[in-house]
């Protein structure tokens, strides 16, 4: 996130412009919230999406319950989580021509 900070710095919106200056002690005013950017919220969706390879966690707790074979969901993980991702992506592509 804080180099999406830096980039939205560099693009000049005036939001991390003015909470820059701010911070460093150049101007002397309230922080107002910041918006964040189409990139920044990308970010977090696909994060919350939950994108894993290998389901750790679930194959654990199948081997530690004695199942016959506790890899057995590694295939239906990779999918559930790759169609999780990409509908992400899109709602994010979509909402961000919405909002430009």
């Amino acid at each position: 996130m804080s180099d999406l900070e830096e980039l939205e710095r560099e693009r000049g919106n005036k939001e991390y412009l003015d909470a820059e200056t701010a911070k460093n002690g150049v101007q002397n005013h309230t922080i107002r919230a910041r918006t964040a950017s189409n990139e920044m919220c990308t970010f977090l969706v696909m994060n919350i999406s939950s994108l894993q390879l290998i389901p750790v966690n679930i194959i654990a707790y199948r081997s530690q319950y004695g199942s016959a074979n506790p890899a057995a969901v590694i295939a239906p993980a990779i999918v559930a989580t790759f169609f999780s991702t990409v509908v992400a992506v899109v709602y994010c592509k979509a909402v961000g021509r919405k909002c430009n």
